[in-house]
């Protein structure tokens, strides 16, 4: 039995084609709990067929051309997984700076070819190789024949039919066993030249590709501290968390270094992608190759041009590694970088709760509790009333490592679930002009909107919590209660059908004042409603953008309007017709490019 972890089903029978960490293993009959730790989800080896179960089971794994972003990736997260687990604070979710450090500066392979280019080794190799002459013996017309072969006389003696004719002196030959010479090119020592320009184009190519991705991200970073476009508090926020990482300084510093060592690094590629066009490069057979470590011959180890090769040779193993990852090894990386992207998915989002929880898993907000939860590899925001007998769940965070397309047509079970992708192939376009894509949200370190995108999904679902029964009656309060508090600030009171309405917070006073007319005629249950919706109201009155204390507005049709003098946000919430509508915006903007979480319409 498996599970689908995108969309909640139970499955007997695993699809044809299966995506790697969406499955879970379930183990034993249905009802029976599902295991939590990473030895439960279903991941590739590392190649597309694997065997599961006495079952051959073909994974879609990430495209070729993506190895290298794929592989950052997963650098990155390991890196802050370990990062979180030593620290007490609360890490930045952005590229750490550890890792821009190590790739930005050449390393020792890279600085060797340089200077071996420069002095042109490579190219008097590739012009004027050494070579071998290669010797092979041919029964030839005597024409092509410009040297005998070794028992030419011989084979001409026992062979009449190489005669053109016989005399009384001899035989005059027609054909003659004759030896042909070529030069060859294809010696170990050239083998090694060709397979060592294989080796460093691919290599290059990835590094390349790395400090591209890289310098971009930096870049990015660096305009958000010159960016006019967008409004400063979401500029602030953004660069408060890469500044935990990098300062402006070092980040323009980096972004000038990423930059000459890419130009350089390109530059490499282009004479490497040039030596394979031509001269020796060409002339050795490309399904020669050089086996195990290298055989030191006279010429790799003396000649003025080949004797750079070894050294070329053994520096570039020390970059790559010379070690192949195993099947098994590979299974098991797999499924801890599953769990690294689950805790990183959770590390998002407690900067996303930072204005509601400070970095807490329980917090008290609008007279309940919210709760942060991890389960297994899914994460929830939950609230919780303040006797703790009723619980439901806000959010549904499902973390998925999925480094290929998004399937199609994903529709989960739970309500308000969200699917956290890295989205590395850029599925969602324009990822900046809207935090989310149906239930589908992209998490990765690239992005410096990260925060921003689940910040907004957590606003809009609390705000909804807040305002949806705003303005509602309070139903059955008894006659004697309504008298008591006729006349109270902040009430909408309807004798006719015994209803009262809180429109505005009461003071403590007030509020003591209806809880106490309430009680003394048993309206126990409606005093406890009038207390949690005082509390929502209060809540709404602490502005989301710069926690200062406003004042709620009411308006006509049980609506209301609320303006923060600190930091001009204003909030308005009017009935329609057919429904509810919130409204947040940040000096006019609700734009998520321009002022990310800060600006919001929520339906109802």
């Amino acid at each position: 039995m498996w599970i689908d972890r995108l969309t909640g089903d139970v499955l007997r029978v695993l699809p044809d084609i299966v995506e790697s960490g969406r499955y879970l293993d379930k183990i034993g009959s249905p009802g029976q709990r599902v295991k939590t730790g990473t030895d439960s989800i279903l991941v590739d080896r590392g190649s597309r067929i694997c065997v599961v179960k006495d079952s051959h089971i073909e994974f879609e794994l990430p495209p070729k051309d993506m190895a290298q972003k794929v592989a950052l990736f997963e650098r990155i997260i390991e890196t802050i997984d370990i990062r979180s687990d030593y620290s007490s604070k609360l890490i930045s979710p952005l590229m750490p700076e550890g890792i821009v450090n190590e790739d930005c500066h050449l390393n020792s392979f890279e600085e060797k070819l340089i200077e071996v280019i420069s002095v042109g080794h490579l190219h008097q190799i590739s012009k004027r190789p050494r070579l071998d002459l290669y010797y092979e013996d041919e029964v030839t017309d005597v024409a092509r024949a410009k040297r005998l072969a070794k028992g030419a006389l011989v084979h001409l003696a026992s062979h009449s039919e190489c005669w053109q004719r016989q005399t009384l002196s001899g035989v005059i030959p027609k054909r003659v066993k004759a030896r042909f010479s070529e030069d060859d090119y294809n010696t170990y020592e050239n083998r090694v030249y060709a397979r060592l320009l294989d080796k460093t184009e691919h290599y290059l190519s990835w590094r390349v590709g790395t400090l591209y991705q890289l310098n971009m991200t930096v870049s990015e970073a660096l305009e958000f501290y010159k960016e006019t476009n967008r409004h400063h508090r979401l500029s602030q926020e953004i660069c408060r968390l890469w500044g935990q990482t990098f300062s402006q300084e070092s980040t323009s510093q980096v972004s000038e270094q990423l930059s000459e060592t890419l130009k350089r690094l390109e530059k490499l590629l282009e004479v490497v992608k040039a030596l394979k066009q031509q001269g020796l490069y060409v002339l050795v057979s490309r399904t020669e190759q050089v086996a195990g470590g290298l055989h030191m011959t006279n010429i790799l180890s003396h000649d003025q041009h080949y004797r750079h090769l070894p050294i070329l040779w053994k520096k570039l193993k020390g970059v790559v590694g010379g070690k192949l990852i195993t099947p098994e090894e590979r299974q098991l990386r797999n499924e801890a970088l599953n769990m690294a992207y689950s805790r990183y998915t959770g590390l998002v989002l407690h900067h996303a709760l930072l204005p509601y929880m400070k970095q807490q898993f329980i917090a008290e907000w609008a007279g309940a509790h919210l709760e942060l939860r991890q389960d297994g590899f899914d994460w929830s925001l939950a609230l919780t009333s303040p006797d703790k007998k009723e619980m439901r769940v806000l959010l549904k965070v499902i973390p998925w490592l999925g480094l290929v397309s998004r399937p199609e047509e994903i529709k989960p079970k739970a309500p308000f679930t969200l699917i956290a992708w890295p989205n590395l192939n850029e599925d969602l376009e324009n990822s900046d002009e809207a935090p989310t894509d149906g239930c589908w949200v992209p998490l990765s370190p690239f992005d410096l909107y990260v925060v921003e995108r689940l910040g907004r999904v957590i606003d809009q679902i609390l705000h909804r919590e807040l305002v949806s029964d705003y303005g509602q009656p309070l139903q059955k309060i008894p006659t004697k209660s309504l008298e008591h508090i006729n006349g109270l600030e902040g009430l909408a009171i309807s004798e006719q059908y015994h209803e009262i309405r809180i429109l505005e917070e009461l003071q403590p006073e007030t509020l003591s004042k209806v809880k106490e007319a309430l009680l003394n005629e048993n309206a126990a249950q409606q005093a406890k409603q009038l207390e949690h919706l005082n509390h929502k109201i209060n809540q709404l009155q602490i502005c989301p953008v710069c926690s200062s204390k406003t004042k709620l507005v009411p308006q006509q049709s049980n609506g209301f309007r609320i303006s923060c003098d600190s930091c001009k946000t204003k909030t308005y919430f009017q009935r329609l017709p057919k429904a509810m509508e919130y409204m947040q915006e940040l000096e006019g903007f609700v734009d998520f490019k321009k002022v990310g979480r800060r600006g919001f319409v929520v339906n109802i």
